[in-house]
């Protein structure tokens, strides 16, 4: 049995739910699927203390459509690599600092804020990072739903089209019409 074989048994003997759902994808690489908040900080707490995933790498965020994704890189003595996502919904995007446990996530985690929008507790304070001063409120530009050609770098604002309404519609309707 491989050494990613083992830790994937070890982990599915403590999380079945997970059976099936587990990847090795090579030698080195183990990938888990999705976990809710609740179930990643579990799982998360298990695979660094008791699994010896003692290296974190980094934080990747992925838009999802209706939710952001979380993909943590963490590797153990062996250098196998585990990639551990959590999602959570876009509307409420809220997700637990792993700084207390791994001080190197602290700008990780600060770009999540900046570019997702993710609420990251217990994050500690600090700068944002890495847009710059000045940057809007709520505007997350790794967000699919972002579009670059409504920013306008010299007011820092962005534009996007007013939403159409039954009612402007049909006032286009009626300007069509009418030419």
């Amino acid at each position: 049995m491989s050494g990613e074989e083992k830790i994937v048994a070890q982990i599915l003997e403590r999380y079945p739910f997970l059976e099936g759902k587990i990847t090795i994808q090579r030698r080195q690489r183990i990938i888990m699927p999705p976990l809710s908040r609740e179930k990643f900080e579990d799982v998360f707490k298990y695979v660094v203390d008791e699994v010896g995933f003692h290296r974190f790498h980094l934080v990747i965020g992925v838009d999802d459509g209706e939710d952001l994704g979380f993909i943590y890189a963490l590797s153990n003595e062996e250098n196998i690599v585990l990639l551990l996502k959590q999602k959570a919904p876009k509307e409420l995007p809220y997700i637990k600092s792993v700084c207390s446990v791994f001080p190197n996530a602290l700008w990780h985690e600060r770009e999540l804020v900046d570019l997702f929008g993710a609420q990251v507790e217990d994050l500690p304070p600090g700068p944002t990072y890495p847009l710059p001063d000045g940057w809007p409120a709520g505007n997350y530009p790794m967000r699919k739903e972002w579009k670059v050609e409504y920013f306008d770098k010299e007011t820092m604002t962005y534009n996007p089209p007013a939403e159409k309404t039954p009612e402007t519609a049909s006032d286009d309707k009626a300007k069509e019409a009418a030419k």
